[in-house]
């Protein structure tokens, strides 16, 4: 949604703008996270910068010499501020609870993949709307370490595992079913039917 009104302005920046938004959003919403920690608005303001910095890399097509490297820069940064905030939270199960919330959000990101490799699309809208999207996941994040002391930080990192989990699992199984009644061929890792 921010994306659209920066259109003008993200058509107008020099190539090497797109991937320094990123990069800046991302390190800036990470150092704060891991240097702050939870429980205070420092790192809830650097999501939101995060966000409107993501929203400006996005708002041209990704077609320039450095663009391929914005989708990297947003997985580090979005896993690097769950790590870093679970990390400092210091409570036994925080770490491990952050982590499931990486592999979720990363088998979804394989997944897309692998759609886009068998020219099958990326994943329907309502999924990326369902779980959030990279920058809407972050605010979550950093908000919830805000308003949450560690331990509850922990309980809903394991719950925002989870759902993220069984919506991402469910539609991505749904969907490789769903192809290979259709006829499609499986997609190994060399990109080749299996």
């Amino acid at each position: 949604a921010l994306a659209r009104p920066l259109g003008t302005a993200a058509r107008r920046l020099p190539a090497f703008a797109v991937p320094a938004a990123a990069l800046l959003g991302g390190a800036a919403v990470v150092a704060t996270a891991a240097l702050t920690g939870p429980g205070g608005p420092w790192p809830v303001l650097a999501a939101l910068l995060y966000t409107a910095t993501s929203a400006l890399a996005v708002a041209r097509p990704l077609k320039g010499a450095l663009d391929w490297l914005v989708p990297p820069v947003f997985r580090a940064a979005e896993y690097g501020t769950v790590l870093a905030l679970a990390a400092v939270a210091g409570v036994n199960g925080a770490l491990p609870a952050a982590f499931g919330l990486v592999a979720a959000v990363a088998y979804h990101h394989y997944d897309t993949v692998y759609r886009i490799r068998g020219d099958a699309g990326a994943p329907p809208a309502w999924l990326v709307r369902a779980i959030g999207g990279h920058e809407g996941r972050t605010l979550l994040v950093t908000v919830l370490a805000a308003a949450l002391t560690a331990a509850q930080l922990t309980v809903a990192l394991t719950v925002l595992a989870v759902a993220v989990a069984l919506v991402v699992l469910a539609e991505s199984i749904r969907f490789w079913v769903a192809a290979h009644l259709g006829g499609a061929p499986a997609v190994h890792d060399e990109g080749e039917p299996a």
